[in-house]
């Protein structure tokens, strides 16, 4: 490679005769011959540049040493450290490709590196994936990288990384092939999991819900990914799960595989791909995606590899992995069992497509157990948010089997007659009766009927009718009239389990009070506060309708907060964040912040001009305006819509400032609300990304200088730095994806 000196020397053109040798270079300093080439070639963008401000430009521009340049730059962050690095070996015409200045190193793979790099034109950043520069690369391995190209670029799905674009670069030596993705934050799962441990059974349903729905999208098309693998997961900060790298792919019509070759991980490879790669068919993934999922929940290899890949086949034909539940036994039973049928060898005995793994992984998040923001030694506010169940069965096989299914998910009584299990419904009604129909002395209907008698309707407690005796036919009769479902006994553990989970999710949300909100939690497995989002869904349309927002801002927001609350650190009040309940109520309400600008004048809002002092009080009003709408609203409606106290909270201190700069009440540091100090950053990227009758919109680099760099005391220090962490999210979510 060409040493830095002498990159630093441009050809300027012949010299004039009579010119001494090298009178023309000494007469230009290295570092701005430099200078000039990093800008002609936009390694340095030219509007970069211009934003320096005019002391550290002209300081540059005197420079000398071409080494004292790169130094410079560096520390202005006009380039990075791997583009000095290159730059420093002489190797700065690799930065260009295309239409693409590369920044940085992302990762290595077999076939070329991917780095971080940006549209010239567009400013957007991208990952580029770059075949391996070789003078004797074969047609086969260009077209195999090309065929991994066009078979993303078919793929529109929200958890397959887009392929955007694809080309040759034939400048500076052998021609280089390159396509382009999106470049999506976060990290691949085989480092979330290595660094934070194993993922919580209801994080992990979910993330593999998302990589289930990708790969039903990829058989629906045709193509087998044949790689599925901890590190071709990428896990976004709001927990977007993105299935990458198709590289191994097979097309329905294509076959690139030589006889006797083993494509794929080993560790990850169902058997049948081992034994003959090109006739496998979708139910391969299956077994790639149940052995990720294995290593999502216990953090450790199903089939750690010796370093002997013949060693390490063979154990891959006569052995199976210890179940999940084996290594990590508060894992539910169900989802062990989930991954032991994806990991089958016989593909016969696997689930029968994606589409129904992905369904079975949606269950489990509706029932798996949140987490709470309550403590442990508070037991009143932990036995409210669990089901309670009473069991009212006269076999004690029977009832032992039932509390060993239930009790480690709900508080479980039981009694072993009717007249016993009625005093107890009205001693302390439960959430959920189980109860038999042939019970000695009151029977099971009878007990129902006292029950319904006494004012306990199915709203406020589910009956789940049993017998071994009855006909299916007859037991369904009678819940018609007493139960709300019915089961056969004997019946199977997970048939039980569902049934009584179902009951138990129909069940009304109750209220509590969890450290210190008021806001009222889902119950245990409970869906979204949908109540909250159509409320604010309604009242962002509204404002969007009347110009006072944009369109999508309802999406955006929520998105921002769930971005936000994934990257603060999990200490002090922070650590609320890391809840989900409060998470969901917080990003299902922000949306709702601007709702008192429905009560400031339009032409004021509207005013393509700068507001004068009388207007911009008025403008201000809003956020009392707001909060006092939602507290009468909460008034009214707050035990059925979740979180219209933060709501509340929210619309009125939103434009509170970290240094006490802010409005209405001046609040300061810790005493504005963490959920509104949390929107308050989220409003203000949303509003600088957007139009408005006074300005333009700024660009993602602009709004995020803005925010990060250029208003210091106006937002809390720990959400900025979590803001600089994922503001590539941000910018990925303001542009829809």
């Amino acid at each position: 490679m060409t040493p830095l000196i002498e990159y630093a020397r441009p050809d300027y053109g012949s010299a004039p005769s009579g010119t001494p040798p090298g009178t023309m270079e000494a007469a230009i300093p290295p570092a701005q011959s430099l200078l000039a080439r990093l800008l002609s070639s936009q390694v340095l963008m030219p509007e970069e540049w211009d934003e320096v401000p005019p002391t550290d430009r002209d300081a540059l521009t005197r420079l000398v040493s071409a080494e004292a340049l790169l130094a410079k730059l560096l520390n202005l962050h006009l380039l990075t450290r791997f583009q000095v690095d290159t730059i420093r070996k002489g190797a700065a015409d690799d930065l260009i490709l295309g239409n693409y200045r590369v920044l940085d190193v992302l990762g290595q793979g077999g076939m070329g590196t991917v780095y971080r790099a940006e549209h010239f034109q567009l400013r957007r950043q991208v990952a580029l994936k770059v075949m391996a520069r070789s003078t004797d690369v074969s047609a086969r391995l260009i077209h195999r990288f090309y065929a991994e190209a066009r078979a993303v670029a078919r793929l529109q799905h929200p958890h397959i990384v887009t392929c955007f674009d694809a080309g040759r670069h034939t400048k500076g030596g052998p021609p280089r092939d390159y396509f382009v993705m999106e470049l999506i934050p976060g990290q691949d799962l085989f480092t979330l999991v290595r660094e934070r441990g194993p993922l919580s059974p209801l994080k992990a349903c979910d993330l593999f819900r998302q990589v289930a729905d990708a790969l039903g999208e990829a058989h629906r098309t045709g193509l087998i990914h044949r790689d599925i693998k901890p590190s071709n997961v990428l896990v976004t900060p709001d927990g977007q799960a993105k299935v990458l790298d198709f590289g191994l792919a097979r097309l329905p019509t294509q076959q690139m595989t030589e006889p006797g070759v083993v494509l794929g991980t080993i560790g990850y490879m169902a058997p049948e791909q081992a034994r003959d790669p090109h006739s496998v068919d979708a139910r391969a993934d299956l077994f790639s995606l149940g052995a990720t999922l294995y290593w999502a929940l216990t953090g450790r290899d199903p089939y750690p590899e010796t370093g002997n890949p013949v060693q390490d086949l063979h154990r891959r034909f006569t052995t199976t992995p210890p179940p999940v539940r084996r290594v990590r036994p508060e894992v539910p039973a169900e989802v062990s069992d989930l991954v032991a049928r994806l990991m089958e060898p016989d593909p016969e005995l696997r689930f029968p497509s994606a589409r129904t793994v992905s369904a079975a992984l949606t269950g489990f998040t509706l029932w798996l157990p949140h987490g709470t923001m309550v403590a442990a030694s508070d037991s009143r506010l932990l036995d409210s948010t669990r089901g309670r169940v009473l069991i009212v069965e006269d076999d004690p096989s029977v009832r032992a089997l039932m509390m060993a299914l239930l009790q480690d998910q709900y508080d479980v009584r039981e009694t072993e007659d009717g007249e016993s299990g009625l005093a107890e419904v009205l001693r302390d009604p439960p959430d959920l009766v189980v109860v038999d129909v042939g019970l000695p002395g009151l029977s099971g209907p009878d007990l129902i009927e006292k029950v319904r008698a006494a004012g306990l309707e199915s709203d406020r407690l589910k009956v789940l009718l049993t017998s071994g005796e009855l006909p299916a036919e007859a037991l369904g009769g009678l819940s018609v009239s007493a139960a709300d479902d019915f089961i056969s006994k004997p019946f199977a553990p997970v048939e039980f389990l569902s049934r009584a989970r179902a009951l138990l999710m129909r069940r009304p949300t109750k209220s509590h009070d969890l450290a210190g909100s008021t806001t009222p939690p889902p119950a245990t497995g409970a869906a979204r506060p949908v109540a909250a989002e159509a409320l604010s869904l309604t009242i962002s349309r509204l404002l969007a309708e009347t110009q006072l927002i944009s369109e999508g801002q309802w999406t955006r927001v929520a998105r921002y907060v769930r971005a936000l609350a994934r990257a603060v650190p999990e200490q002090g009040e922070y650590a609320r964040l890391k809840d989900e309940h409060f998470v969901a109520v917080l990003s299902a309400v922000a949306p709702m912040y601007d709702i008192g600008l429905l009560g400031v004048p339009r032409h004021t809002l509207l005013k393509p001009d700068r507001l004068d002092a009388a207007e911009r009080s008025i403008v201000q009003t809003h956020c009392a305006i707001g909060s006092e709408v939602l507290i009468g609203v909460a008034q009214t409606f707050g035990g059925d819509v979740a979180g219209l106290d933060v709501a509340a909270e929210i619309a009125r201190c939103h434009h509170e400032n970290w240094d006490g700069s802010g409005y209405p009440d001046g609040l300061i540091g810790e005493d504005i609300p963490l959920a509104a100090r949390v929107v308050a950053l989220a409003a203000v990227y949303e509003a600088l990304r957007s139009r408005r009758p006074h300005r333009p919109a700024l660009s993602h680099a602009q709004a995020t200088r803005l925010i990060a760099q250029d208003s210091p005391g106006q937002f809390d220090p720990t959400l900025v730095a979590a803001f600089v962490s994922v503001a590539t999210r941000f910018d990925q979510i303001q542009q829809g994806q």
